[in-house]
């Protein structure tokens, strides 16, 4: 019997993350935020879309399970620059590509101590999602999408010839399968609000080089965003305000298949942003996201806020360069 592929996407999404020993989450909280930003919004047959953000995560809470630590003297911060486009081939099916280029900080301070600080910085693994768009009837649309993470960033950098730790790696040096949803719904009574819900689930492959004779599993995730927005007019500018609430499980890391302490656990999010429409295909956003809960397995830097910025271009039929070029042939 065929396997169908739209139900075995949905049994990933929703019932695997049941099925695992829920027992974790990793350090990699403070790493390449992949997950929570993939997946461009649908858009029309023959569409370019483009998106390029900054994205700042810095960790300064320390915990033990859901109890805060009255310790400031670590710090974990990473800078992201995050780059994703894609392209509409049919109503139903296109293709997104996501890139980073990411710098890591890691800095401990102690009274009479010198300052230990780390830091390392370069391009990160990179994702092509396959997505096919199942529903689009009416005020629902629904899409599904599934593709790898390659291992294209480096995961064996040196600080004085010693390797650094898995976590402050710009890559993690394996391959990564990567199951993603996304459903959308327009209220009837007002049409320029959207209601939202993102589901994905990255299970993680094991890097079996990492210091040549070990071998290192970061935990797979499982996260759902849900999120409303509204577009509203301001003077001439066209403002999108929008709400989200994300939900984050992260599963232990591995190292030589046994479990590694201290990393593991969940945490769930709010994040207020703001789209500003600078033209009919460039927008400007700016986002805030702060933990409302986070319940740490063992004793971890837990993020205390994250801010993303960036812009979101698209280009389609009516609008693409050729059609552009015609236009001033015409004059």
């Amino acid at each position: 019997m065929p396997l169908n592929l739209p139900l075995f996407m949905v049994v990933i999404l929703l019932v695997l993350p049941g099925t695992i020993d829920l027992q974790a989450q990793t350090c990699c909280s403070g790493g390449v935020p992949l997950s929570g930003n993939l997946g461009l919004p649908a858009a029309d047959q023959n569409s370019w879309q483009f998106a390029l953000s900054y994205d700042l995560n810095v960790l300064k809470t320390l915990k033990v399970g859901t109890e805060k630590l009255d310790e400031r003297n670590r710090e974990r911060v990473t800078h992201s620059l995050l780059f994703e486009t894609g392209y509409t081939f049919t109503e139903r099916f296109s293709v997104d590509l996501f890139a980073s280029y990411v710098r890591q900080e890691r800095n401990i301070s102690n009274p009479g101590l010198p300052d230990q600080n780390q830091h390392t910085d370069g391009f990160g693994d990179a994702v092509i999602l396959l997505k096919y768009r199942i529903i689009h009837k009416g005020p629902v649309t629904w899409t599904l999408g599934a593709g790898p993470k390659l291992p294209t960033g480096a995961s064996d950098i040196t600080n004085n010839g010693i390797l650094v730790g898995a976590d402050l790696q710009p890559g993690s040096g394996a391959w990564d399968g990567i199951a993603w949803s996304y459903l959308l719904h327009q209220p009837g009574s007002r049409k320029s609000m959207n209601l939202s819900l993102v589901t994905s689930m990255r299970l993680t492959g094991t890097n079996q080089d990492f210091r040549q004779s070990q071998s290192y599993k970061f935990g797979s995730e499982f996260q759902i965003i849900a999120g409303i927005s509204d577009r509203v007019l301001l003077g001439e500018l066209l403002v999108d305000p929008s709400l989200s609430l994300r939900y984050r499980r992260a599963f232990e890391d591995q190292v030589d298949g046994n479990q590694l302490p201290n990393t593991g656990g969940q945490w769930i999010f709010i994040y207020p942003a703001i789209g500003v429409s600078i033209s009919s295909r460039l927008t400007f956003n700016l986002g805030f996201e702060v933990p409302l809960y986070a319940d740490i397995t063992g004793t971890q830097l837990t993020p205390t806020y994250r801010i993303n910025t960036g812009f979101y271009y698209i280009i389609n039929r009516s609008t693409n360069l050729f059609n552009l070029k015609l236009q001033q042939d015409d004059r």
